[in-house]
């Protein structure tokens, strides 16, 4: 048995990002380990690694995101299908048939929290796609090298880079517009009594994470080095602010705002960090820290979709509990009350 390896914050890890501008390292070992293969038949020849071959933690990581990512889309489908099936008049009034079940402007939070959710897993099956496709994991862990990277290294990694990795980003800003609108504030454009604010400027922040996930995406090589590192810079501070304008407009959950609040100091303490160390030459601790950042990406977001679960179910349980332990009228005819009071005032 031969094993060959390349040692870590080596030159030659440069030189094959270089050459992978025109021909990708993986590309090159697949060509190798068929000639080798064909000039040795009766042996067995593996010079790369792939998704799922050989099967170990990364291929068993990604078959388990592979499964929420899928659970999340059935429930985003059924969120959808539920709001489709409430007329828009509603609004904060109970159904009539069940005046238990969510109203219109609660199952429109349940979808908001529902797409993050997707964002937010979709997420976390890029990153690790992106690990398992890297074509000497066997030998070297992907997490010492940096998403740039990886993407050179493998055809597959960058095409699923360049084309999920936009797909994935869109999820804040439409969560972002469901809830804001829910709210009943303006989207980008101000209208009568609904002026701009500290929302519009995350929702604009937001809408530029898809732009920049793709910039960062097209920018992996070896001439645009720099060009790339200064996108995922840019591209990680605006997914912090957009988490920021998300959770400062929670009715309900501020303990989801001192979450949010913490994981992006967090956040913005591994950036510094990433920083330091890779303007000092230290590539593996660099890539180590970027990968802590890129995790805490989605990280948030799921802070931020548990929150808004919360916020959406917390009033229509308390006004369930009330009334279910109340004597003095119909459990029904107490929901109905409960939930139009605020229309009774008006």
């Amino acid at each position: 048995r031969v094993v060959l390896t390349l040692e870590a914050e080596r030159v030659i890890h440069r030189l094959l990002w270089a050459v992978g501008d025109a021909s990708p390292p993986g590309q090159f070992l697949a060509s190798v380990e068929a000639s080798l293969q064909a000039r040795w038949p009766h042996c067995r020849v593996r010079c790369r690694d792939d998704l799922v071959r050989p099967p170990n933690i990364f291929s068993f990581v990604l078959l388990v995101l592979t499964l929420l990512l899928s659970w999340s889309f059935w429930a985003l489908a059924h969120a959808v299908a539920a709001v489709w099936a409430l007329p828009p008049e509603t609004g904060r009034r109970p159904n009539h048939d069940d005046p238990s079940q969510p109203t219109r402007d609660e199952r429109l939070d349940l979808l908001a929290a529902r797409v993050l959710v997707c964002g937010s897993l979709a997420t976390f099956w890029l990153l690790h796609a992106l690990a398992a496709a890297f074509p000497l994991r066997s030998l070297h862990s992907p997490f010492k090298r940096d998403l740039g990277c990886l993407c050179a290294y493998s055809t597959r990694a960058l095409r699923l880079c360049r084309l999920l990795g936009p797909c994935s980003a869109v999820a804040m800003p439409v969560a972002m517009a469901i809830r804001f609108d829910r709210l009943g504030l303006p989207l980008i454009v101000p209208a009568a009594g609904r002026p701009v604010g500290l929302h519009t400027a995350a929702l604009l922040s937001a809408t530029a994470l898809p732009l920049l996930t793709a910039a960062a995406a097209w920018s992996v090589r070896s001439s645009l080095y720099s060009h790339h590192q200064l996108l995922i810079v840019l591209l990680f501070l605006a997914h912090l602010g957009s988490a920021l304008g998300f959770a400062a407009y929670f009715e309900m959950v501020k303990w989801a705002v001192l979450g949010a609040s913490a994981g992006v100091m967090v956040a913005f303490y591994l950036l510094a960090k990433y920083a330091s160390e890779f303007t000092s030459v230290s590539l593996v601790r660099a890539a180590k820290l970027q990968w802590a950042c890129a995790h805490m990406v989605p990280m948030v977001g799921l802070i931020l979709a548990a929150a808004l679960e919360v916020e959406s179910g917390f009033a229509r349980a308390l006004v369930d509990f009330i009334c279910e332990t109340q004597d003095i009228m119909p459990t029904k005819m107490c929901i109905r009350l409960l939930r139009n009071a605020d229309k009774c005032q008006g």
